[in-house]
């Protein structure tokens, strides 16, 4: 009787973790979506768990780990050279280590170009009363210069 409790308590949490209805799933970057390489931010929604449960989560690229998160849902990973398709992969591990569920998504890394806009709010301002003022002035003076004919 003793070995069958035993074997029951040994049992159960397997049972416990396999039935819980753990999922992970990306929210950002979503799947087929272009990211820039470099250092990205991942967040993932985990449902089925419970926060106090010590549960942990890992992204792969294209099969190598990253660092391990516990308790959050969001984390920094860096896309490799070279740019083109990567596969990301979610998995989230029970305190024991055993994968509870897993999401995978493609995403195309490319270098992004730094697009500083071109026209300069701060200086159209200044620059458009200088030139103003110039105009002005060049218009005052010359109706200042004009000889005056007398009829």
């Amino acid at each position: 009787m003793l070995f069958i409790l035993l074997a029951a308590m040994l049992f159960l949490p397997i049972v416990a973790h396999a039935q819980s209805g753990a999922a992970i799933r990306f929210v950002k970057p979503a799947d087929r979506r272009n990211v820039e390489l470099g250092e990205i931010t991942v967040t993932v929604e985990i449902t089925g768990v419970a926060a106090n449960e010590n549960y942990t989560w890992q992204v792969l690229i294209d099969g190598e780990r990253q660092g391990i998160v516990n308790g959050g849902t969001t984390t920094n990973i860096t896309i490799p050279n070279p740019s083109g398709p990567h596969r990301l992969k979610a998995e989230l591990y029970a305190p024991d280590g055993t994968i509870l569920a897993s999401d995978e998504i493609l995403v195309l890394a490319a270098p992004v170009e730094n697009h500083d806009p071109i026209f300069n709010r701060a200086w159209f301002a200044p620059l458009m009363g200088v030139f103003t003022i110039t105009v002005i002035g060049l218009l005052i003076l010359g109706l200042r210069l004009r000889p005056r004919v007398s009829t």
